[in-house]
């Protein structure tokens, strides 16, 4: 323990801190234990100051797509992909359900049908090209 030598007012103490714990103190003056609670002062808590954070301004533009006309017996590309393998040719007859191309899409083929049963009047795209959603890929018609 140590010894603290104290004056006070014009008299000399001996001090020893024996227990310390939390908000509670026994000290021995002068052979005299006392046991003493602190007191805590009001301290000043400190805050984080921050600044607000700043959001980006994003400022979203649709551009209009450009109207498609299409016939009933119109095959419409239903995801963006690429166009792999073209199953029929100008002329062709098809029937609803027949598959007319291959598209990938996200390393996936995908098994594109007719959506009526007729002839190939035209062929909009070729081997190897990329197509949009929504894009006429082939005519079909009567």
């Amino acid at each position: 323990m140590k010894t603290y030598k104290m004056i006070i007012n014009g008299e000399k103490y001996d001090a020893k801190i024996k227990k310390y714990k939390s908000d509670q103190v026994i000290v021995e003056v002068n052979g005299i234990d006392y046991e003493i609670e602190l007191e805590r002062a009001n301290r000043r808590k400190t805050e984080i100051v921050r600044s607000p954070k700043i959001q980006p301004t994003i400022n979203v533009v649709k551009i209009p797509s450009k109207p498609v006309i299409t016939s009933a017996g119109s095959v419409l590309a239903p995801i963006p992909g690429l166009v792999l393998r073209l199953l029929v040719k100008e002329g062709d007859n098809v029937n609803a359900g027949d598959i007319v191309l291959i598209l990938e899409a996200m390393k996936m083929e995908s098994e594109i049908t007719s959506t009526a049963t007729g002839i190939i009047n035209k062929i909009n795209v070729k081997e190897g090209v990329s197509v949009q959603e929504g894009e006429v890929l082939i005519e079909v018609g009567a």
